[in-house]
Formats: structure tokens, sequence, C-alpha cells
């Protein structure tokens, strides 16, 4: 039988007790505390091992005894006594198993955040103690049956003790093993419905998914499709709140122009066909888009997720930079989360502004996302959008590391009436398959747009359509029969842009900046303008 995920962690575990590892660290997220907990006293029911749990809560010795299905909690009275009446110190409990006759396993809940690296002189002291306390201890009975676990969500462990303290880490579940999890909770599914459910739970903790298809079940639906769905949506909601991402599935969006970088995506797609691997070729390492603010990088990503059908994480890389002392456990999960789901985008938006304090933690975490490009095997294609590419450090722009530049500059005339006939078609319908403007009309409309990005075309747009709107029902009176098409003016936009100075135009010298450099580092996104609105054909200046 395939093992679970919590089976294969004890028995990571309990090789490191049967090689008299004394004191064993152990990484697993509070929602699994319990099974864990469970398993491990199951264990030690089988070798006939005693079991004691500490929790820094409320101070408190517990033995774990497994009655039938359920896991006790009995208070070890020795310590009680001692935590009540002859405590020394608030870690008590780390002399206490030194010298106790008690034999067994001893899980230590809520140690870690004494055990990592600190600078605060106020925390300094009682950390180093217990770290001496648990090197003492781990000395001391190192001829008994004793072994120490120490247990929490971040397992980090200062560098001065991280060799004597060996690190078990509970791994996010394969789809093998979510299949087989469910299997055992959803016993009237067939094996397709089954598998179904765990690639749509890829990505979560057991825990999550059991909670995720109670909620579906308390909610109701119809059938497996609709219980899939519902298991999805529960789980980007689980991304945006525990890994502050969003994950999307791949969209179904028009992209105006960047007909390269197009072609560059279709590539990317055939090195993930099987004939690719049988020829040892690989995706990019990454992909960075450089260029002004608004040329449509975003944009560009969820392009890509489209070409290539997988779906998209986007992450603000800036965000980690918050998390301060967090920011390397935050983006290890992130990354682990990134290869469990494997074949998937994850696009870094604004990469640059997560270096531009130049501090230390900023290198730390270009360090951890470096290691990780080189070494890993999942089949992830990283985009990166970059406005300054002179804030990135230097290793991280050398070749092998991003393996294709490109420069997403402002939009030529052919592509802005491109992106316009995308945005007008949202809410007039002579531009979904035609075209309701003459080229005159057009000419004069991308005259006046000149150095507009996507972004400031699409405010255009809006706001030339809510116009319309207002003249058309000044008085919000619903009209009888069938609504009257939204009919956007050419007058409409250009009035529209009398009110919009455009960044190219407003910051002029730090966007000549930004895409100077950018030509010197990027492959162009998009082929000289070949329709017949070029800029050779119209006069710009007239």
């Amino acid at each position: 039988m395939t093992k679970t995920m919590n089976s294969t962690l004890i028995t990571q575990v309990f090789d490191l007790i049967n090689l008299n590892n004394k004191l064993i660290a152990v990484e697993s997220p509070l929602q699994e505390r319990l099974k864990l907990l469970n398993n491990i006293a199951n264990q030690c029911f089988i070798q006939n091992i005693p079991c004691y749990l500490w929790t820094l809560e409320d101070d408190a010795l517990n033995q774990l005894i497994i009655n039938g299905q359920d896991l006790d909690l009995q208070p070890v009275t020795q310590y009680q006594a001692i935590a009540k009446n002859q405590r020394e110190h608030y870690f008590e409990i780390l002399r206490f198993w030194k010298t106790t006759h008690l034999q067994g396993i001893l899980i230590l809940e809520g140690i870690f955040p004494w055990l990592g690296e600190t600078s605060d002189p106020d925390f300094f002291l009682t950390a180093e103690w217990i770290k001496s306390a648990l090197i003492n201890l781990k000395l001391y009975n190192r001829n008994e049956e004793k072994t120490a676990i120490l247990l929490g969500s971040n397992a980090s462990v200062s560098s001065d003790i991280a060799a004597e303290i060996p690190i078990v880490i509970q791994q996010l579940p394969t789809v093998e093993e979510i299949s087989l999890s469910l299997s055992s909770h959803l016993p009237n599914y067939s094996q397709t419905e089954i598998y179904s459910l765990a690639i749509a739970s890829a990505g979560m903790y057991l825990a999550d998914i059991e909670y995720g298809i109670s909620q579906a079940i308390s909610s109701g639906f119809s059938n497996t499709q609709e219980l899939t769905q519902k298991l999805s949506a529960y789980k980007i909601s689980l991304f945006k709140r525990v890994y502050n991402i969003e994950f999307l599935q791949p969209p179904n969006i028009s992209v105006g122009g960047l007909e390269l970088m197009q072609e560059a995506f279709k590539k990317y797609k055939r090195l993930l066909t099987p004939l690719a691997k049988a020829y040892n070729l690989r995706l990019p390492k990454g992909i960075l888009l450089i260029g002004p603010p608004g040329t449509g990088k975003s944009y560009s990503a969820k392009a890509c997720s489209f070409r290539l059908g997988l779906p998209l994480i986007i992450l603000e890389w800036g965000s980690f930079r918050s998390y301060g002392n967090e920011a390397e456990y935050k983006l290890k999960n992130l990354l682990a989360l990134v290869d469990r789901l494997n074949r998937i985008i994850l696009y870094l938006d604004d990469f640059d502004k997560g270096f531009a304090g130049d501090d230390d933690l900023s290198r730390r975490l270009a360090g951890m996302l470096l290691t990780w490009m080189q070494e890993r095997t999942s089949e992830v294609l990283i985009l990166a959008s970059v406005n300054r590419l002179d804030w990135l450090p230097p290793e991280l722009t050398r070749s092998g590391r991003f393996d294709d530049i490109f420069k997403v500059d402002l939009p030529n005339h052919g592509e802005r009436h491109s992106i316009f006939k995308i945005y007008l078609a949202k809410f007039d319908k002579r531009f979904c398959n035609g075209d309701g403007f003459t080229e005159d009309e057009w000419r004069r409309l991308l005259k006046a747009t000149h150095r507009c990005v996507g972004a400031e075309i699409q405010a255009l747009v809006e706001r030339a359509a809510i116009s319309t709107f207002c003249k058309m029902f000044p008085d919000d009176v619903l009209p009888q029969g069938e609504l009257p098409p939204l009919s956007i003016t050419l007058s409409a936009l250009l009035d529209a842009r009398k009110n919009m100075n455009p960044l190219a135009i407003r910051e002029a010298d730090r966007i000549e900046s930004i895409r100077n450099k950018a030509d010197l580092q990027g492959l162009p996104s998009s082929p000289i303008d070949s329709s017949i609105y070029s800029v050779g054909n119209v006069d710009i200046f007239g």
C-alpha cells in the first residue's frame, strides 16, 4: 500500500531515533498537529515506548495514551509538582527530562522561537540558556532510552546548534497520497472521481482538504464536478490567506501586440512535451520582463498562462520585506508549494522593488530564490517583471539565471489599435467582430494617444464608456423593451484623453531611462510595426 504523508514522516522520525539521535526537530503545520501526535503515539504504543507531550502554553507535561481511536492526555504528577512549587525557570522541563527516571519520547511544542538567529538582547540570554540546556540534555542522556522531539510549524535553528539537531519536515502531500486519503473518506466515489478531486486539492495539507470537503458538503453540491469546483475555490481562498498569493487557472484573454513574446510562449509549451524531455530539453530557468510601468508585463504573464495552459501564481515580491524575520520561512514554504504543484507559472510582480533597500534581507531572499532556481526539478516557469533593472543584484541577471529577457516597450501604433479594439469590445459590440471606426478616425485616435500604454488605454475606454452611458440615460430610467447598444464615439475617447496626462509624457526622463536600459539587456517583444497605422504612415507632430 502507498504510504501516506504522515506515515512517511513517522518513519523518518523513528529511523532517527533508532540511530540513537537524542534530539530531533520536526516541522509540521499547525493544522496537521493532532494527526501527527496521534501517529507518534500509535507508533510508540506499537513499540511499547512511553510518549510525553509538553506545551509552552500551559507548561504542563502529559503522557499520550492511545484509547481505541482516541488520544488521551494523562498528567505527569512528578512534573506538575515541580512546575507548581519548585520551578526555577520557565523551561524547567529541560532540567526535569535530563534527570528524571522516566524513559521514552518527550515532545516539546513551542520551543523553536528561542532557537533561531536573534540579536535582541532581552531574548538572547534566554535563548542561549535553552540552547545550552538542549545540548546538555543530549549529552547527559546519550546512554539513556530518552529522546526529545522539538515540534513546531517553523523549525528554524541557529547555525551554532544546527549540526546537533537533525530536522524532519512534513512536506505537502502528493496527488497519490491525497487520493489514498480521499478514498478512505469518500468510499462511494470512483477512482476517476477521486483522482479529479486529488488534482484540485494539490497544494493543500490533508487537514485542509478534509475541511474544504466538509465545507462543500455542508453547502451542498449536485455532482463531483461541482464538489471539485467548490474545493478549488476553497484552495484559492486558502492560498490567498496563507501565502498572500493569487492563484489563477489559465485565463482566456486576448493580447494586443507583443507577437515575438507570444511566439516564445509557444516555444515554451513545446518544451513541456515528452518529445522535448526525450532530448533532455527543459524550460528556461527564468524569464525577465523589463520595461516602463503599465506596458503589459502582468498581462503578458496571464497571456503566458493561457498559451501554455498552466495555472498562474501571482506574487508581489516586495511583500516579503514586510515579513521581517519570517520572510525566509514564508519564501521556503511558498517554493515548496510551487514545487509540489508542478507544471505551473510563478509570476514575481515588481521583482525589482524587493531589492530597493539593498539590505541583508534582500540578499538572503535572492540567495534562496537562486538556489531553488538552480536545483529544482519541477516544471515551473518563472516570470519576473522589472521596471528598474539596475536595482537587481548582478548575480540575478547573469547568464544562466534568467535565460530570456524581454523588453516590454511602449506600444506602437498597430499595437495600440489592437489594444483599443480589445477594450472597446467589452462595451461596444461593433468592435467584437468588426470595426466601429473608419481608418481616418483610427489615425486621429492613435495620434492623440501617442506614448499611452495599455493600462492607460484601458482607463480611457472605461471613462469614455461611462460618459456615453451617462448621456444615454441621464435620469437612470430603465427603458422598456430591448436595451439600446452602447456606442462609444471617437469624440468621447478624445475627451477622455484630454483629462489624462500619460506617464511616459509626465515622467519622460525617468521612462526614457528605463527604456534605454531595457534596450541594452532585453530582446524585443514586438516586431517592427507593419500595420497600416505604423508611424511611417502617421504624422505624430501634425
